[in-house]
């Protein structure tokens, strides 16, 4: 009696933009190559058609779900309860005690394709916005004015970001002063 090899596993549409999204992030934009995939996920190219009209069709959905969840994650993260020094400090904590590597690839990689990149551009615009407008919360409610806290949150938001791209033994010492200056009122 022959054995019949097994089915392959069906992958679902999160699956391709799962991949598309770590491609993205270990190797840039151009990783983002629909046979490139299917070979990752050790399909034939038959199942990505199957979910996605075509490469464009893959990366804005990806795109999408990309801004989706890092607009959820900050939401949750600027929500931590009734003092926002606290949570501030928090988020600050977060993003420069535990960084996450593979979320920082893929972030700088969506930022340089939104250089060339309509959707790229309206998905980083659309979490930028999110995360200032979550963090300027956070300084309104230490009563900040409106102005106030848009600039703090603007700085904030730079801060976390440039401090990731920066190495050296010496910079933990630095980043807390630099830190406290950010979330000192004023």
């Amino acid at each position: 009696m022959v054995k019949s090899a097994s089915p392959r596993p069906r992958l679902d549409a999160n699956a391709w933009i799962d991949a598309a999204l770590e491609a993205l992030g270990a190797e840039g934009p151009a990783a983002v190559r629909v046979e490139a995939l299917a070979k990752r996920l050790s399909v034939t190219k038959g199942s990505f058609y199957w979910h996605f009209r075509d490469r464009e069709d893959l990366l804005h959905r990806a795109l999408d779900a990309w801004a989706t969840a890092r607009i959820a994650a900050i939401a949750e993260q600027a929500h931590g309860g009734d003092d926002p020094a606290a949570t501030l400090d928090g988020l600050l904590s977060l993003y420069t005690k535990s960084p996450n590597p593979r979320g920082l690839a893929v972030e700088l990689s969506i930022r340089a394709l939104a250089r060339q990149n309509e959707a790229a551009a309206a998905a980083t615009a659309r979490v930028d916005e999110a995360r200032l407008a979550q963090v300027a919360a956070l300084f309104e409610r230490q009563g900040m004015d409106t102005a106030e806290a848009a600039a703090r949150a603007l700085l904030f938001y730079s801060f976390l970001f440039g401090q990731s791209l920066l190495g050296g033994t010496r910079r933990n010492t630095a980043i807390a002063r630099a830190a406290r200056r950010i979330l000192a009122a004023s």
